[in-house]
C-alpha cells in the first residue's frame, strides 16, 4: 500500500549533508543545526557536518555590532553642531583684508552712467 502524500518524508532520496548546507545557506539555521545533529550521532568524526552545524549556530546567535552603534560615520561628517577647524576667508577678525587674494576690490567695482555695476560681458 502507498503511504499518503502528508506521510512521506519531502526530503527523500535527498543527501543528508546536502539538505543541512541547503538550509544553511537559506539562513533556517534551526533546521540544518537538526539534521547535522542527527548526521554527527552517527558519525561524530564527519568534519564538513560539524563546520555545518558550528557555522550554523554561530549565524543562529549572531549579534550585529554594527546596529548598535549610537552614531554612524554618516552622523559624524555631517554634524551640523561641529566647529570648522578653518576660518572661511574674509570672515576672520585678525586679518579682515584675507579674502583679497588679488585683483580688485569689491568694493571698487566699475559703474555704468546709471549706477549700476557693470558686469564685464559686453
Amino acid at each position: 500500500e502507498e503511504p499518503l502524500a502528508h506521510d512521506r518524508c519531502p526530503f527523500e532520496g535527498v543527501d543528508p549533508v546536502y539538505l543541512a548546507l541547503s538550509r544553511l545557506r537559506r539562513r533556517k539555521f534551526d533546521g540544518a543545526i537538526e539534521v547535522a545533529t542527527e548526521l554527527l550521532s552517527h558519525n561524530a568524526l564527519d568534519q564538513q557536518v560539524w563546520w555545518i552545524k558550528c557555522r550554523s549556530l554561530t549565524n543562529k546567535n549572531w549579534i550585529d555590532d554594527g546596529e548598535m552603534e549610537e552614531e554612524g560615520l554618516g552622523e559624524m561628517l555631517l554634524d551640523d553642531n561641529s566647529t570648522a577647524q578653518i576660518a572661511r576667508p574674509g570672515t576672520s577678525f585678525t586679518r579682515p583684508e584675507s579674502s583679497a587674494v588679488g585683483g580688485p576690490s569689491p568694493a571698487v567695482r566699475p559703474t555704468s552712467t546709471g549706477g549700476r555695476p557693470l558686469s564685464g560681458f559686453a
